[in-house]
């Protein structure tokens, strides 16, 4: 059986997107015979899935297009005979595509939140979402969470939907050794105790607030840890330049941009506390990681990550930077901090591939025998 889908979360560096899909790939691989097709708008060999060898093929047009035009030119019509089932990776599905689609909907923040996105995001999404669920054979979210807010615009597509959640990479596992922590703090936090968030630096991450309560908590009696902020600048103007001026004490606060994989379980292992302090999220795999490597965690009340977190982590109000700020100094107990992290561990043995690649592998399998 041969499964296409749109490849280009691969391009570039790997964020929660990137990461969900090469773990599907690269799971669906070593589960099935199947070949996969790799749909992409430019011929590009540089996606990290070169030991999959011949059981992963890029499929491009023969002149680089800009992704929403491909989509809608040559992207369906390339994949004729090739392919007995589509995954739309993005949500949206190419035009004139004659094999059987799944379309994946991880969040609807371009929709529920438009001014925290770019004007392009807000453009693809919000013009092609609907026409692309009308038409798709199945609907997959990423969450619970998510597959409400779709019931909040389209119930008729919501009620229809799957959800299979992101697996978690057995990669990420608490440190056995213990050689590495002290070594992560001086990489990133000039050799200090540290609490971390990983992804995009974006308005809605509610990084301002983060700032906010890290300010708040260096005030108390006895300080606070320093923190690490660690992800790729994304858009937004300069609310993090304001953000970061009103910070009282900005030698403490680290940005070491994006992070591979390795430096990231390092930076999970090893903080004090895991904050994720987003305003909504689809699905928030960085918290997921986290509660795999047996971290501490703080979240915000958006629905995906009390989802995600299961009970495991310190919940408090979005937006709130005092919520945040006592959340975290909670979590910093030394008993609390220590029945958080064995909550964590157990909710991320529950959290790997072996769910959601069996749903993938029995949903893309029904969906190609369908067709013939």
């Amino acid at each position: 059986m041969r499964i296409a889908c749109d490849a280009r979360p691969l391009l570039g560096e790997r964020t929660g997107v990137g990461v969900w899909l090469e773990g599907l790939l690269r799971g669906l691989a070593e589960r099935t015979g199947w070949e996969l097709v790799l749909c992409l708008p430019r011929r590009e060999t540089a996606l990290g899935l070169d030991d999959l060898g011949a059981r992963a093929t890029v499929l491009a047009p023969p002149v680089p297009e800009p992704g929403t035009i491909w989509l809608n030119t040559l992207a369906g019509p390339l994949l004729s005979g090739r392919a007995d089932a589509y995954l739309a990776t993005l949500g949206i599905l190419p035009r004139r595509l004659e094999v059987p689609a799944v379309l994946m909907v991880h969040d609807l923040t371009p929709r529920t939140r438009p001014r925290q996105h770019t004007l392009a995001n807000r453009f693809c999404f919000n013009a092609y979402l609907e026409g692309s669920l009308g038409v798709a054979d199945e609907v997959v979210c990423l969450s619970r969470a998510t597959r409400d807010r779709l019931a909040e615009v389209w119930p008729q597509h919501a009620r229809r939907a799957h959800v299979i959640g992101a697996g978690v990479d057995a990669f990420f596992t608490p440190d056995g050794a213990g050689g590495e922590a002290a070594a992560t703090s001086r990489r990133f936090a000039a050799g200090r105790p540290y609490v971390v968030q990983l992804g995009t630096l974006e308005p809605r991450k509610g990084l301002a607030t983060l700032l906010e309560a890290h300010g708040l908590l260096l005030a108390r009696p006895g300080g606070a840890p320093d923190l690490v902020l660690a992800g790729r600048t994304g858009w937004g103007g300069r609310w993090l330049e304001r953000a970061l001026a009103a910070h009282p004490d900005r030698d403490r606060v680290h940005l070491p941009g994006y992070v591979g994989r390795d430096d990231a379980r390092a930076l999970l292992r090893h903080a004090e506390v895991v904050v994720v302090a987003s305003e909504e999220e689809g699905f928030g795999l960085p918290l997921a990681q986290a509660l795999a490597c047996g971290a501490a965690c703080v979240v915000s009340d958006a629905a995906a990550l009390v989802e995600v977190a299961g009970g495991a982590a310190v919940t408090v109000a979005s937006g709130s930077s005092r919520a945040l700020a006592a959340g975290i100094a909670e979590a910093l107990t030394p008993s609390r901090q220590a029945e958080l992290q064995r909550l964590a561990l157990d909710r991320g043995r529950r959290l790997g591939w072996d769910g959601p690649l069996e749903a993938w592998r029995s949903l893309l399998e029904n969906l190609a025998s369908a067709s013939h």
